[in-house]
């Protein structure tokens, strides 16, 4: 009897948590679709809708950095720009993940810029800055920041935001070789003789220089010039239009020259050789390359040419 009673009682507790743990599982589902639709309708753009959806979530317990981010950008849209800066800082306060806190301080710099508080989104820019933004196309772009481009200190976060885009453009290692960016007029060494056109411009966000040479008797090419920081030295890759090539590898910026050197085969014969650019000042640059067949002893000049800059 006892026994019984005692199976009874254990029979319904376990059907008590069962049933505590149905209901729990139909509220963490019916949680979860909420939220979905909520995401759903933010996708959308249907601001009001979505914000509508993520109270409902219950927003004042929600521990996601993401959810109340777009809590925010809704209000933002909403032109409750207000209540999106108190979103926003509520996210920050969860650790979002670092891609996540650097849209939320964007966020944030855009909300102040329609309050008119210059000087509270430049702040925020410089936060984002911090935490690597580098998106220099979408700075520009946004409309939030249009009244402050002209000041100095959007100038100048600006400037840090392109720096983040294009590291090369503030590496002192890079910029090597910019003596030579430019449009030339290019002659026999020495003489008034014109020996082609030569167009050197920044590419690749600043981490290489494209060499575009047309030469005066028919005839081109391009080279395509870095820096190697796995190897601690400039490369030049050239291409001809007749099909001929060339790599000139070490290259080493040193006493106002770029200096490489090259080896290359002809008739199956080695050749060795040095090819030289050197800085000249602000519009010249002369351009030297020797040959060697006989491992370095002696040299012939293979052209020397003076660079002269368009005005």
């Amino acid at each position: 009897m006892f026994n019984n009673r005692v199976s009874k009682e254990r029979l319904c507790f376990i059907l008590f948590l069962l049933i505590q743990a149905i209901t729990a599982s139909a509220q963490t589902t019916a949680h979860h679709s909420l939220l979905r639709s909520a995401d759903s309708l933010f996708q959308a753009q249907q601001w009001k809708a979505a914000k509508e959806k993520y109270q409902q979530y219950g927003t004042d317990t929600a521990t996601n950095p993401l959810t109340w981010n777009r809590l925010g950008f809704c209000n933002y849209n909403l032109g409750l720009y207000q209540h999106s800066i108190g979103n926003y800082e509520k996210a920050l306060t969860l650790n979002p993940a670092l891609p996540i806190k650097t849209v939320i301080e964007l966020r944030l710099a855009r909300s102040y810029s329609q309050l008119k508080k210059e000087a509270e989104a430049v702040q925020w820019l410089e936060k984002a800055v911090a935490s690597g933004y580098r998106d220099i196309k979408e700075i520009d772009k946004l409309e939030d920041f249009d009244a402050y481009r002209s000041s100095a200190s959007f100038k100048e976060v600006r400037k840090k935001i392109y720096n983040n885009a294009y590291p090369c453009s503030i590496d002192p290692k890079q910029r090597e070789f910019d003596f030579w960016i430019g449009e030339w007029d290019v002659f026999q060494n020495g003489t008034n003789q014109l020996v082609g056109h030569s167009l050197v411009q920044k590419v690749s966000g600043e981490c290489a220089l494209l060499e575009n040479w047309e030469a005066s008797r028919g005839g081109n090419g391009k080279s395509l010039n870095y820096f190697d920081a796995g190897v601690n030295s400039w490369e030049q890759d050239w291409i001809g239009s007749m099909g001929g090539s060339q790599r000139y590898l070490n290259g080493v910026y040193k006493d106002s020259a770029m200096r490489f050197t090259y080896e290359s085969m002809n008739n199956g014969q080695k050749v060795t050789g040095n090819f030289i650019f050197f800085n000249m000042g602000p519009d010249k640059v002369r351009q030297y390359q020797d040959a060697s067949t006989d491992g370095g002893k002696t040299f012939t000049v293979s052209y020397d040419f003076i660079y002269i800059r368009k005005k």
